[in-house]
């Protein structure tokens, strides 16, 4: 996005504001689809609504011919209400609730049993509503993701998934193969998020093949799709990462070695959240006040934690940039401080910038992705707006908050009013 334009929205809209791309998300999607696509046709993507779930961002990739991949009850209804049909839809958090079961059976979509209980409940439930539930498993591959601990997802150790080893996740296919309420219809892994080493993913599929190999030859389970979930990196400091054409042309092959032991060919799905829709975003922010003390020189900003975690949850490195002095020479050295009140409320550390003043226009880049998703109003502080920019076109697509937001829906008892 040019300076020019990033500042005309600061004054347009205030800050903080998130800013989006939507030529940006498009194209994205188009090249991670048509990655695949080009080797192996019966590929379909389903948007990880859990690293953006605005309404017109999902109604934009539903344009594009997204499924979506979905962890709550709201992700859910946003999916279904921005048109996706039910049968392109999983469901995938790993602690679900009977109100969560009993809506995705009602409505048709995939449910990705995660545990023995959920299947049981799953069961119970279909028959209750005399439906039969259409269901996956989600399998733990026991692959080390070489990512952040608190992304990674398919480690031996983590919460997510049945495992492969010890018969685990064959048992569960074996249980659910003879109750009469469930449709086995697939096979669902995901290893974790920012995920840069292609080679944990080749690792993951070949694990995932053989068993869609043993589920084939023991227990005559065929499926309609094998899904190997999503985190593929993006570059979030201008270095270079696999692209969706490396994966494909690693990870396809082992897919097909496997389809001609198998013979059938059922659909790959891929869930990609982050690749998509990661660089289609700023957050622009003012500079309140600058701040130097004997050890740092701190810039103030009117935006913190709150409407941006990942610096502060996930060690998150994003480039900083000052839009009003974008091709001045960076020569000083600053922490970019939120407006939390948290010591650890630090946006980005020790980066060189232009030499920084009370009412520059601070970017922080590529926050498409778990940047407002994970946005809260702590501190009593409201959420930003965010607006979508296509060609010469603006509009808002979330309102900023306001303090009448934030007390709505709060109540004070009648004798504290006294």
């Amino acid at each position: 996005m040019e300076p020019r334009i990033l500042m005309k929205l600061a004054e347009m809209f205030g800050t903080p504001l998130y800013v989006y791309d939507e030529d940006v998300i498009r194209k994205n999607y188009r090249v991670f689809l048509s990655a695949f696509k080009s080797l192996y046709k019966m590929t379909r993507i389903l948007y990880a609504y859990k690293a953006n779930s605005n309404l017109a961002i999902c109604h934009i990739l539903r344009q594009e011919g997204a499924g979506a991949d979905v962890v709550s009850l709201c992700e859910l209804r946003t999916a279904l209400n921005v048109g996706i049909k039910p049968y392109h839809i999983i469901f995938t958090n790993n602690s679900k609730t009977e109100e969560e079961i009993e809506e995705c059976i009602r409505a048709g979509v995939i449910i990705n049993i995660d545990s023995m209980d959920e299947l049981s409940i799953v069961n119970r439930i279909a028959n209750k509503l005399g439906k039969r539930a259409r269901i996956s498993f989600r399998v733990n591959p026991s692959v080390n993701p070489k990512t952040n601990p608190k992304i990674a997802t398919g480690l031996k150790e983590s919460k997510f998934g049945l495992h492969i080893e010890r018969g685990i996740a064959l048992n569960a296919y074996r249980i659910a193969k003879e109750m009469e309420n469930l449709e086995i219809v697939g096979i669902h892994t995901h290893i974790g998020s920012q995920i840069t080493d292609v080679g944990v993913f080749e690792e993951t599929t070949t694990k995932i093949m053989e068993f869609v190999e043993k589920l084939n030859n023991e227990l005559e389970i065929r499926l309609e799709f094998i899904d190997l979930g999503g985190g593929l990196g993006i570059s979030y400091k201008g270095e270079d990462v696999a692209s969706p054409k490396i994966l494909a042309n690693r990870i396809v092959p082992i897919l097909r070695e496997y389809i001609d032991r198998i013979n059938y060919e059922p659909e790959l799905w891929l869930e990609p959240g982050r690749w998509i829709v990661g660089n289609s975003a700023v957050l622009l922010c003012r500079v309140n006040s600058v701040k130097e003390t004997p050890y740092k020189k701190f810039v103030n900003v009117d935006v913190g934690f709150n409407a941006f975690m990942r610096s502060v949850m996930y060690d998150a490195y994003h480039r900083i940039y000052v839009v009003n002095k974008w091709n001045q020479i960076n020569e000083e050295t600053y922490d970019i401080a939120g407006n939390i009140c948290e010591s650890g409320d630090i946006l980005a550390k020790n980066r060189r910038l232009p030499r920084i003043e009370r009412g520059d226009l601070i970017a922080i880049m590529d926050v498409g992705a778990y940047g407002f998703s994970m946005s809260s109003q702590y501190n009593s502080r409201p959420r930003p707006a965010e607006v979508l920019i296509w060609g010469e076109t603006v509009e808002v697509i979330r309102e900023r908050e306001t303090h009448e937001d934030l007390l709505r829906n709060q109540r004070v008892p009648k004798d504290l009013l006294e």
